[in-house]
């Protein structure tokens, strides 16, 4: 099984234009890894893409990808969907179309579970019914916690229990191995027990200890710790408590006021809990 991290920064990319932080200005003249476009990843063997940032043509073109046959959603919020026009931009020729008739290259299937695409559709409902009518997309609803088969690969979607929107984690399957992809709004993460003992977890949202950007610390009763975050203790014991054989932390904040130099020395400092941090362009074998 092969992973690829095409995006693994958070909400805003790093460098953030106008941004003159040591992090935005290091990352502008040195790129990837040290630059981070929003999340998203990639399974190459079934051609699968998992979220679609704003990025996601660049994202794409990087790594020389030319076929996509399905996107998963994780959740609406923008820094992961506002990609979605990718479908048309890689399948619909319109001048062939508007001259010659030719319909698209090919139909994507678009996958989430049912709150997730209801959140979708009340966001972008107008983009989703005109892929629909022009051929370009056909929408599945997948259930939480069934395995949907793709290939010789299986994906479960577990829904978080979120208190404002549906957001998702996947198990995927193939071969005897497992990982577990959770990149963004995994808080209160799934409880089900088929995600123990992952050969691989991939969690997203945890900040680094000490102070942040421009000093700021987060308060022990602020919203960020409640609903969305892992601090890097509480992400330490998830992957202790799902007995992960290793862990792969995404979704990294330019807000978080760390370089990728900073993340390696954060793991030199961990080794023995086997954390890793994701960059752009990271293939991860399982």
């Amino acid at each position: 099984m092969e992973l690829l991290i095409l995006g693994s920064g958070g909400s805003m990319i790093t460098p953030r234009p106008g941004c003159q932080c040591r992090i935005c200005v290091e990352a502008r003249a040195k790129g990837v890894p040290y630059s981070r476009s929003s999340s998203s990843m990639f399974l190459p063997d079934i051609h699968l893409l998992i979220d679609t940032p704003a990025e996601i043509a660049s994202q794409l073109n990087r790594e020389g990808i030319d076929d996509i046959d399905y996107i998963l959603y994780t959740h609406w919020h923008p820094d992961h969907t506002l990609g979605l026009r990718i479908v048309e931009t890689m399948n619909m020729f319109w001048l062939g179309k508007l001259v010659r008739g030719d319909e698209p290259k090919k139909k994507v299937r678009i996958c989430a579970l049912s709150r997730v695409l209801g959140d979708l559709k009340n966001a972008y409902g107008k983009f989703f019914d005109h892929y629909e009518r022009v051929g370009l997309i056909e929408m599945a609803e997948l259930e939480g916690g069934e395995p949907f088969p793709i290939g010789y690969y299986n994906i479960t979607p577990f829904e978080v229990e979120h208190p404002n929107y549906a957001s998702t984690v996947f198990l995927i399957e193939s071969a005897g191995k497992r990982a577990i992809y959770g990149p963004c709004n995994e808080k209160p993460f799934p409880s089900d027990p088929r995600l123990k003992n992952p050969d691989l977890l991939i969690l997203g949202s945890v900040y680094p200890n000490g102070p942040l950007k421009e000093g700021i610390t987060i308060p022990l009763d602020n919203r960020l710790r409640k609903e969305g975050q892992f601090s890097m203790d509480e992400a330490i014991e998830r992957v202790k408590s799902l007995r992960a054989l290793r862990a792969v932390f995404t979704h990294l904040e330019e807000e978080w006021g760390r370089s990728y130099d900073d993340y390696k020395a954060i793991e030199e400092e961990n080794r023995k809990h086997n954390i890793h941090f994701a960059y752009d362009s990271m293939k991860i074998h399982v």
